[in-house]
């Protein structure tokens, strides 16, 4: 996000908020709402052109009365005038109080739908990151209609940065949920499962979510993807810290990425492939000897992270015994979750007891 400066802070908009603030009651507080809500009115509708700060600050006075629980009937078209703004703050603005206020039935659906397009255009990452945002929050039919081919394209180029890919992904996602039929993925399915290849974690998320949702509808066109993400498991489950430092959440390597992916391997039958199916083994069973190793950390947000993988591989591994039975990997899972249940008291007593690994043939 660009810097804001100084110059940007909004002394108008601190004043009235405070003014609020300070009301004794709520017909103070209507009484002072209405007197703004007239002033603002007033200044849209005057002769003097309004610079793009006075919009900005006016749209936002108009943004704060509305999550006050007020109606706005008003400012929508001097929101839209903002998205043409080249200022960072500005447009952030337009876009938030269309992303609130503006429905798809709105006669400036068209002008914000140019808008919009002219910002996917400018290959500026910050402009199409806002507009990218915009059609995911409204997800209306008008927008997929209008943007439905737009965003796999971008998802997909070369030259798009990391941050865009991401918003992209889980822009397709919400055009994909709300407005399945019109967002057709033949052309781009083998390039989006490459994501998952990405050196970027934060689009192999994003991608991982857009795909899980796209598999489970049409799993024939997304199995390519199984391999893709067993290898992409392998490699977190088996990083030292220091590999995904960025990433890691309390001693846990990527907690929400081995979550979806464990999840999209739901969507399939066990890897035909011996070796595909001998690295996923192999992650499940790191998953399962770490799970009854003593907690890294008393915190309780170590503890969530990495309950939420192991819960996750035990569903996997439930999964897969619909079609091959594995009393081992079951009676393992049991034995995992024992020593989570068992885990809090040692936590409540601080005398840690070391469990020795499972193997096959202890069981």
């Amino acid at each position: 996000m660009p810097a804001v400066s100084k110059g940007d802070g909004m002394r108008g908009l601190a004043v009235f908020i405070s003014d609020i603030r300070n009301c004794k009651s709520k017909e103070a507080e209507i009484k002072r709402i209405n007197k703004e809500l007239a002033n603002i009115r007033s200044k849209f509708k005057g002769d003097k052109a309004l610079d793009g700060y006075s919009k900005k600050k006016y749209v936002c006075k108009l943004l704060f009365i509305f999550l006050l629980g007020h109606d706005i009937d008003f400012g929508h078209m001097e929101a839209v005038n903002l998205l043409s703004s080249n200022k960072y703050t500005e447009k952030q603005i337009g876009y938030l109080f269309i992303s609130v206020l503006v429905n798809s039935n709105s006669e400036l659906i068209r002008l914000i739908n140019n808008a919009i397009k002219n910002d996917l255009a400018s290959r500026n990452p910050t402009f199409m990151n806002l507009a990218l945002h915009c059609i995911a929050n409204v997800g209306s039919r008008e927008m997929a209609e209008a943007f439905a081919a737009d965003v796999p394209r971008i998802l997909v180029a070369g030259d798009t940065m990391d941050s865009v890919k991401q918003s992209a992904a889980l822009c397709l996602l919400r055009l994909n949920r709300t407005s399945p039929d019109l967002v057709p993925m033949g052309e781009w399915t083998s390039r989006v499962v490459h994501l998952l290849n990405d050196q970027h974690l934060g689009v192999v998320t994003a991608a991982t979510s857009l795909i899980t949702t796209l598999a489970q509808k049409n799993p024939d066109d997304f199995k390519t993807s199984v391999s893709l993400a067993v290898a992409r498991l392998s490699r977190i489950v088996t990083s030292v810290s220091i590999d995904l430092q960025d990433y890691t959440y309390y001693f846990v390597p990527a907690p929400w990425l081995s979550v979806k992916l464990l999840r999209l391997l739901q969507c399939y039958p066990p890897p035909e492939d011996a070796a595909i199916r001998s690295r996923l083994t192999e992650c499940l069973e790191a998953i399962l000897n770490k799970a009854q190793e003593p907690p890294k950390s008393k915190k309780v947000q170590h503890s969530n992270a990495k309950n939420a993988v192991l819960f996750e591989a035990i569903s996997l591994i439930i999964h897969h015994d619909r079609w091959v039975p594995h009393r081992c990997f079951l009676v393992w899972s049991a034995e995992a979750l024992l020593a989570v249940a068992r885990w809090p008291s040692w936590l409540r007593s601080t005398q840690w007891t070391t469990r020795g690994t499972w193997t096959p043939s202890s069981t």
